[in-house]
């Protein structure tokens, strides 16, 4: 069964944007994150009890909002990237000090359309991806204390919703649902599409050989990255999923704008259970340290 255990209150409410929150556990603390407008609202956990805290963002505001907040570890060190209208922010999590603001440039032949960067995974020990609404990937690295811009892919034709990795592959997606495997061998990498059908796929996680998708349209699909095969195809939701996560043991939670939570078996691609948290809109769910905890952030 699935028991509600306790329920934190934010200072303020979070934006309704797909996969946002985020979750980090290590020593005895957990740290959550969650974009409101043009901050980010921080919450660290112990065992005492919980610290919020708010951090604008760089040039963000009401009609300027952050899209997407990510905690992200590297080596140790624990990151806030903050994926926004003007660019890419990265900061320390211990002191919110920035370390590179990275500006998006318009594109000059289409003066009419936004710029932005959505989409963050750490990649390795030292390497960040964030996703542009060009299609691009960019690779930042951590050098000396600071990140600086060190590579950028270009296989999307669409902008870019979502970022994972796992080992040395990445896997992005975009507004048309492409998703893309990037493989990194040396200097290079090798690329395997699976090509999407209109809906954006706005959310992923991976699993073993399974890189899992989020649609739009409220479908669910799992590919398998090695042979390039559709293992199953789930009418998942009623409206469009807005985020998705897996654990260890294969359990997968999918959450939409129709209100409804549902517990996914991958072993059995099967539903193992669902619930619904009526009158709030869900914008992302998360398994956090321990199997068993489970996270979801509503709007209201």
């Amino acid at each position: 069964a699935i028991h509600g255990r306790c329920a934190i209150v934010l200072k303020e409410s979070a934006s309704l944007f797909p996969n946002n929150l985020s979750a980090y556990g290590a020593s005895g603390t957990l740290h959550y994150l969650v974009s409101s407008k043009g901050q980010v609202n921080i919450v660290i956990a112990k065992a005492g009890g919980t610290m919020q805290k708010q951090m604008p963002g760089k040039d963000c505001s009401h009609a300027q909002p952050i899209l997407q907040a990510k905690l992200v570890a590297l080596s140790g060190n624990l990151y806030i990237v903050l994926c926004t209208f003007n660019g890419v922010q990265i900061h320390n999590a211990s002191d919110q000090r920035q370390l590179i603001f990275h500006h998006l440039p318009a594109d000059p032949t289409k003066p009419d359309e936004e710029v932005f960067a959505q989409g963050v995974a750490g990649f390795g020990t030292d390497m960040i991806a964030v996703g542009a609404s060009s299609g691009r990937i960019l690779i930042f690295k951590k050098e000396s204390g600071t990140f600086s811009l060190a590579d950028t892919l270009q296989g999307h034709s669409n902008p870019i919703c979502d970022i994972s990795a796992s080992g040395k592959r990445l896997f992005t997606s975009d507004d048309n649902g492409c998703i893309l495997v990037w493989s990194h061998k040396g200097d290079s990498w090798d690329l395997k599409t699976f090509e999407g059908a209109g809906s954006p796929c706005s959310t992923m996680a991976v699993y073993k050989d399974y890189v899992v998708g989020g649609y739009g349209s409220g479908h669910i699909r799992v590919f398998n990255f090695v042979d390039g095969s559709l293992v199953t195809e789930i009418t998942a939701h009623a409206r469009w999923v807005n985020a998705i996560d897996v654990n260890n043991n294969g359990l997968l939670v999918s959450v939409s704008e129709d209100t409804v939570v549902n517990l996914w078996d991958l072993k059995e691609f099967s539903l193992f259970h669902t619930f619904s948290i009526p009158n709030v809109q869900l914008c992302e769910s998360s398994f956090c340290r321990a199997p068993t905890t489970l996270l979801c952030r509503d709007t209201i």
